[in-house]
């Protein structure tokens, strides 16, 4: 191959790629959207009109309620997020304990009755009152175990997104056979 041939086959490759460049520019300039004065979507709501006439330091925002993040959620997606769970927990029936209780059938249980495992006083006094498991409960310390039983030996930080915690919600109340068939039948 002589130099005229690289030479011809080096300008089509240049040709090629400016007559692209050049093709987006035309393109750029033939559909351009003007820049816009103000935003084109003003969202209206209750907490601007709350800001204006209260005190801006006691502003809680509301998102959707516990139930209607269960109606929602989806046991699947609560067993890949349990994952973050599994290596103090277990989730199957008739498997040991790891550092924490296993939580196959967690859900409507007694607090803190697992028999072969040693509960923080926190959660003892819990279960000397009686209180189960619950929804409620569930929510409240998958989202910060410390702040829900301060004295509890767990040390996980919680789950902050209340759609996972309600996706994980779920996936308990899959493993727990007897609360899901209370549900079922009522």
């Amino acid at each position: 191959m002589d130099n005229f041939e690289v030479n011809k086959i080096v300008g089509a490759v240049l040709g090629t790629a400016l007559f692209v460049l050049c093709l987006g520019f035309l393109a750029d300039m033939i559909y351009a959207t003007p820049k816009l004065e103000k935003q084109a979507y003003i969202v209206e709501t209750l907490v601007a009109d709350t800001l204006e006439n209260s005190d801006t330091d006691n502003i809680v925002v509301e998102g959707p309620s516990l139930t209607e993040l269960l109606s929602l959620a989806s046991s699947e997606k609560g067993k890949n997020v349990s994952k973050k769970c599994a290596s103090c927990h277990n989730f199957e029936a008739g498997m040991p304990n790891k550092v924490g209780p296993n939580l196959y059938g967690i859900v409507d249980r007694k607090i803190a009755s697992v028999a072969e495992f040693s509960y923080s006083s926190a959660l003892s006094e819990k279960f000397e009152e009686g209180d189960l498991w619950n929804f409620e409960s569930l929510d409240s310390f998958l989202e910060s175990p410390k702040k829900w039983v301060p004295g509890t030996n767990m040390s996980f930080a919680g789950i902050k997104k209340p759609k996972d915690r309600a996706n994980i919600i779920a996936y308990l109340l899959e493993i727990s056979p007897e609360s899901n068939s209370k549900i079922i039948n009522n």
